[in-house]
């Protein structure tokens, strides 16, 4: 009778195992996680801290993953990493192929062929999972920030997590070589090392972040405490919830329906409270992160209050199982939807996609995921799968080599194209002149948006780092020019600024070339040149210390060696209109600009040089960018700005204007990209913006007349 009640109890505990072997309150958490980041994409001013959903992942896995690990340790006292790593392949690989695949497709059929570079490079850092590090390599290039989402922007967190597998079973298996060889308890010392990895890693981030804020977002070491936040819960756990239950044998169901509320009710705060301004990871992070331990380490059963009750349901379970998918599948959607459609998403496109992204979830988890880890490569060796992976990798790779061979002639072509349009009169800005009678200034653009070409952060071949340059931590940020052909030059001259006044270097120059001046130019992207702080752009918050110690450092140093080396003429601009200063005075903008303005062009001008301001051009509003123009080829007219709205005040124009001095001057253009009503997204055939914020090179270019004339009136 013993027996038979020996084997019933294994037999029920082993159905236990298998019941248990996918916790329900482990999906639920996938299902908000998915849920989460799905929304912030599709509705971010709704849920703008979404993006947590990401780090409640990476707890999740840092749990299961070590709780595998340290079973089959405690099992066999070793940890085979070749099958280890197989199985991962074989769960996370196939899906993320095909979607990366059939992604990188779509954009080649229906994105416009400036989109095409940034695809191609991006789409091969994730299938070698590097995109994270990609990204952060672009979040600190002042040129890359308005550069449009690529399809596969998301797969960042899936380059953390392959990076993460990569390391920890080393780390566990090294740390358990170590407990055999000192005869310490494994658990104890695999916790310990824990611990200390997990700290260091969270002392990191927090620094990283406080000083470099764009990158650690993306950085591995400043994600690794995440994954080891979950770690710590499978060594420690376990035993930790078998010693409440001891303890408080009448209270533990309700202290551990306890801690799921408070873990589930700091994921909802920081998704509802946080948002893009918020410094994260940091110190922030450790919110989510501390509500998914506590939902995790509080185990899947609770009172019948516990929201665990509630998210036990089918349909919060069916997005847990496809939330891997659905996280594949949403943000590509979201980026190719427009061209698709041809217009910008409203609010029932989105849903449309929500829809659709689950039901394309459902399908891949069903044709793709399941049967990656089921049946594909069954019983091959770890070396034959990592062939296998390999070889995969490699044809993507080649798929998007031949998306940027692609990308690399339809360049050429319209480069070619618009060289034979400049000398047309009726051409970019030169349509604007009555007496070129031209017909429809502002009809279809004849040329493409050319992508790379038309940035105004670029070098003329007169161009080259200054042997003395102007120096900031690790910045140098100087370059000098010679345009006179080997001639006297006629005039030293400095343009000074950030991109703002980076995307007038294509008229200067030919200003430069027909004056025969010698140029110093220090530009450093979103900084102005004033003594002030930058505390927001575009109405968002910029309080990062580091980066407004570099702009007051920047800046301090140029204008010391203006006044020094007393140049003939300075050009100056900056993104004032879409930036806020701080003086600490708390006056309105145009106060403290007028003052920190007056005072570095008094600087100057008391050494003896004349000052010329490009005022800024009109903004885009997101409307006349060259991704309205995508959408609205043959009627770009669909795609103006009303001028009172798109021509705001420039503060550092006005500035200058208010000193009423002879030696200041400011050069205005907004005739050229308005008329009386609106601001245009395509003049003469040229698209006038290159992004959100800069003009196009071609459109500068096709100012050269109007320039040329505006600067002679305006120093005589």
């Amino acid at each position: 009778m013993t027996g038979h009640v020996v084997l019933r109890t294994r037999a029920e505990m082993r159905r236990t195992e298998a019941v248990n072997a996918t916790r329900k309150d482990i999906q639920a958490l996938r299902a908000l996680a998915v849920g989460l980041v799905v929304l912030n994409h599709l509705w971010p001013a709704q849920l703008p801290g979404g993006y947590v959903g990401v780090d409640v992942f990476f707890v999740i896995s840092g749990y299961l993953i070590s709780k595998h690990l340290l079973g089959e340790l405690e099992r066999s006292n070793r940890i085979n990493l070749g099958q280890f790593y197989s199985r991962r392949i074989r769960r996370l690989l196939p899906a993320a192929t095909l979607v990366a695949t059939v992604s990188l497709l779509a954009a080649w059929a229906l994105l416009p062929f400036s989109r095409w570079l940034a695809i191609a490079q991006e789409t091969i850092a994730s299938v070698l999972y590097v995109e994270n590090w990609v990204l952060a390599a672009k979040s600190v290039d002042y040129s890359a920030h308005n550069e449009a989402a690529s399809t596969v922007q998301h797969y960042w967190s899936l380059s953390v997590e392959e990076q993460f597998y990569l390391i920890w079973p080393l780390l566990f298996l090294g740390l358990s070589l170590v407990a055999i060889r000192l005869r310490r308890r494994r658990r104890a010392l695999l916790a310990l090392g824990v611990v200390l990895v997990s700290a260091l890693a969270l002392a990191f981030c927090v620094w990283f972040t406080y000083t470099n804020r764009s990158p650690a977002y993306f950085a591995t070491p400043a994600r690794a405490w995440e994954f080891g936040a979950g770690a710590l819960i499978a060594l420690g756990g376990p035993h930790a919830m078998a010693a409440l239950r001891l303890r408080l044998p009448d209270y533990h169901l309700a202290l551990s329906g306890t801690a799921q509320c408070l873990g589930y009710g700091l994921i909802a705060y920081s998704a509802f409270c946080f948002n893009e301004q918020t410094f994260f990871p940091g110190f922030a992070a450790v919110v989510p992160v501390a509500g998914t331990v506590l939902v995790i380490a509080a185990g899947p059963n609770g009172p019948l209050w516990s929201p665990n009750q509630i998210l036990a349901a089918r349909p919060v379970q069916f997005l847990g199982d496809v939330s891997y998918s659905l996280y594949l599948w949403h943000w590509p959607m979201i980026v190719l939807a427009p061209a698709l459609l041809g217009h910008s998403l409203g609010t029932r496109d989105k849903a449309v996609i929500l829809v659709a992204a689950i039901a394309l979830a459902y399908l891949s988890k069903k044709l793709i995921e399941d049967p990656g880890r089921t049946n594909l490569l069954r019983g091959a060796k770890p070396a034959r799968v990592f062939a296998a992976m390999a070889v995969t990798a490699a044809v993507v790779c080649a798929l998007c080599g031949g998306l940027l061979l692609n990308f690399g002639k339809a360049q050429a072509a319209e480069a070619a194209k618009l060289e034979s349009l400049i000398g047309e009169p009726c051409h970019g800005a030169r349509s604007l002149d009555a007496r070129n009678n031209c017909s429809d200034p502002f009809g279809a653009a004849k040329v493409a948006n050319v992508g790379p070409n038309e940035a105004p952060w670029f070098s003329a071949p007169e161009c080259h780092p200054s042997a003395d340059p102007v120096v900031y931590e690790d910045l140098q940020v100087l370059a000098e020019c010679d345009f006179t052909g080997g001639a006297q030059p006629e005039a030293n001259v400095w343009l000074v600024g950030d991109s703002h006044a980076e995307q007038w270097k294509a008229g200067l120059y030919e200003l430069a070339r027909l004056h025969k001046w010698k140029v110093k130019e220090s530009l450093l992207g979103g900084c102005p040149f004033v003594d002030v702080k930058r505390v927001a752009v575009a109405g968002a918050p910029a309080t990062d210390p580091h980066a407004q110690q570099r702009c007051l450092g920047w800046s301090a140093q140029v204008s010391n060696r203006i006044v020094k080396e007393k140049p003939d003429m300075v050009f100056a601009s900056s993104f004032g209109a879409g930036e806020t200063i701080d003086d600490g005075t708390g006056r309105p903008q145009m106060d403290q600009y007028k003052d920190a303005v007056t005072q570095r062009f008094r600087d100057w001008t008391a050494a003896g040089s004349r000052v010329f301001v490009f005022r800024d051009p009109p903004l885009t509003l997101h409307r006349t960018s060259p991704d309205c123009v995508a959408l609205n080829q043959q009627q770009p007219i669909n795609c103006v700005n009303a001028r009172e709205e798109a021509l705001a005040p420039d503060p550092v124009a006005e500035s200058a204007k208010g000193m009423g001095k002879p030696n200041v001057r400011v050069l205005d253009l907004s005739d050229q990209f308005c008329d009386s009503r609106r601001c245009y997204a395509v003049i003469g055939g040229l698209q006038v913006y290159f992004d959100n914020d800069h003009a196009a090179r071609s459109y500068i270019r096709s100012l050269v007349p109007v320039l040329f004339q505006r600067f002679n009136e305006a120093r005589q």
